[in-house]
């Protein structure tokens, strides 16, 4: 059975949101091999307005699902803990929000599903994700790495590291 490695974001600004992230990454072990964790970071909402910040995370998963299998699990998660259906074509508050950012090296380009996710370079905390798991490595499916990117964000929110208590 082949394996594939992912990168998964996890955010969460409404409840408890670090039981939130706790109980995403509980569901996800049940489908997938956690490799590693970045830290958890607090950022103001991106795309939306809205009083509730954030705390996003990534992870590093080894899987046997292909691409749109683990999106489905995904989405299937995020159900079962209380996530909305979307009801509005924007960015709206959320329980949780998985979200795949690469799929080993993949490429993929349908109405499904983009990877690597096509909004990656342009938010500071995803990139604030990337440089956690990477360090300086060099990520092929995005041509660059994450210190580099960035520096090239035009992304001004606020983000910084959370600290639990």
């Amino acid at each position: 059975m082949q394996e594939y490695e992912a990168v998964v974001s996890l955010g969460t600004n409404l409840g408890d949101k670090l039981k939130n992230l706790k109980n995403a990454i509980n569901y996800i072990k049940d489908y997938a091999k956690v490799i590693n964790k970045s830290r958890i970071f607090c950022s103001e909402p991106w795309g939306y307005d809205s009083e509730h910040e954030f705390l996003n995370m990534g992870l590093i998963i080894k899987t046997s699902l292909e691409p749109l299998p683990l999106l489905k699990k995904l989405k299937d998660t995020e159900e079962k803990m209380g996530r909305a259906p979307k009801l509005i074509k924007s960015y709206q508050d959320r329980i949780i929000d998985l979200d795949i950012l690469i799929f080993n090296k993949f490429i993929i380009e349908n109405k499904d599903l983009s990877i690597p996710h096509p909004k990656i370079k342009e938010r500071k905390f995803s990139l604030l994700i990337l440089k956690d798991l990477f360090e300086n490595e060099f990520i092929p499916v995005l041509n660059d790495n994450a210190e580099k990117m960035l520096f090239k964000c035009g992304d001004k929110t606020n983000v910084f590291i959370f600290n639990e208590k």
